[in-house]
């Protein structure tokens, strides 16, 4: 994506991170201290990228941008995030993700141009970038979760414990209880820690072993650890008056984690992606189901029904 013109208008910086081993480099505007405004990727930052790894593009501009908006075909106004400040547009080669600030709160206005697979975005705003700014980091994480589809690597929902090289993702419903039951593993289950609270990376290896990764995004906790475990279970928790768990494989296995993976259902490549790293993953780490109750005898449980599924050598 060339922004010749805009970066003959003001000096850029480089700075580059590693998350998931695939690197973001961003291009920025001097006069905007980046370590300050991304506070939550300073742990994931390298000095330079590594040979042969796959890199996300970004150039980051202060201003606005005029687009011929009859090129663009609306395909979504719905996001949690940001209501109805929020609208994804498409073209015939690109991608636009608007967040429209609000008179309320006097927020900047930001878009972004991204290509079809998300590997090159430009992203503009018409107002301050203020440290620890939400807005640039969720544009960040949008393209970096369509973008890493294309290398067995995707973003999901999920709060995930880690105990030395191995580690357990809860998935669920907003609302269910992921970072509760995450906190009662750490609290019962000796020798767990957090290693992501929303937002982690998993990543289907060329020799078939499956890794899930700590990123910058954590929700609304804070734990950005630049660290990894192989996954030993996803296990999606389910509201009850009681506590039981059920081991899911084939058809149902992929229905309970599919919810819980983001791919633009309009782009058939990137969604194909996702549906064939999903089936890899069910191949190779338990998936089960746990009805519980927020309480010490649910996190025993599923630690316990976890351990007795030999066929995926659990230690």
């Amino acid at each position: 994506m060339e922004n010749k013109q805009h970066r003959n208008q003001e000096e850029q910086l480089h700075i580059y991170y590693v998350v998931a081993e695939i690197a973001l480099e961003i291009r920025y505007p001097s006069q905007i201290k980046m370590d300050a405004v991304l506070y939550n990727f300073k742990r994931f930052q390298v000095e330079e990228i590594p040979d042969g790894m796959p890199v996300i593009s970004f150039d980051l501009f202060l201003n606005n941008v005029q687009l011929q908006q009859e090129h663009f075909k609306l395909l979504s106004d719905i996001s949690i995030v940001w209501g109805d400040n929020f609208k994804f547009y498409e073209s015939e080669q690109q991608y636009l993700t608007h967040i429209e600030g609000s008179q309320a709160n006097q927020s900047a206005s930001w878009k972004m141009l991204s290509n079809k697979n998300f590997s090159q975005s430009a992203i503009y705003t018409d107002g301050s970038i203020e440290a620890g700014n939400t807005a640039l980091s969720w544009l960040l994480m949008v393209a970096f979760g369509q973008s890493i589809l294309r290398f067995n690597t995707a973003l999901i929902h999920a709060s995930v414990v880690k105990k030395e090289d191995r580690a357990v993702a809860f998935l669920g419903k907003s609302g269910t209880g992921k970072s509760t039951h995450s906190k009662l593993w750490l609290q019962y289950i000796q020798g767990y820690e957090l290693l992501n609270d929303d937002n982690p990376a998993i990543k289907c290896l060329p020799n078939g072993e499956v890794y899930i990764y700590g990123t910058p995004w954590s929700g609304k906790t804070p734990c950005y650890k630049n660290e990894k475990g192989r996954l030993e279970a996803f296990i999606r928790l389910k509201q009850a008056p009681y506590n039981q768990m059920e081991s899911k494989t084939g058809k149902l296995a992929l229905m309970a984690l599919l919810p819980s993976f983001t791919a633009l259902r309009w782009n058939n490549e990137l969604f194909s992606s996702m549906i064939g790293l999903l089936e890899n993953i069910i191949a190779r780490v338990y998936v089960g189901e746990l009805a519980c109750l927020p309480n010490e005898e649910a996190a025993k449980l599923c630690n316990k029904e976890i351990k007795n599924n030999k066929s995926y050598n659990y230690e």
